[in-house]
């Protein structure tokens, strides 16, 4: 299992994260995701035979928000 936080832009208020979280949690090999609206930080564990930081990354963007890892 992987970890991976993330910075997520344009998320403004809790539906936002709520989106973000269940188009994740769509993704095969995603176990949990933790997505806060108000820091913007998101936290994915995941399969990574499975499924990648790209793809996790790929998906937020198609919802409309931008993603980048968290240094």
């Amino acid at each position: 299992m992987n970890n991976v936080t993330l910075n997520v832009g344009g998320m403004h208020c809790s539906s936002c994260s709520m989106l973000v979280t269940m188009d994740l949690e769509d993704l095969d090999g995603v176990q949990s995701v933790d997505c806060n609206h108000a820091t913007g930080e998101t936290k994915v564990a995941f399969d990574n035979e499975k499924t990648s930081v790209d793809e996790i990354i790929k998906t937020i963007t198609e919802a409309g928000y931008t993603a980048e890892l968290a240094e």
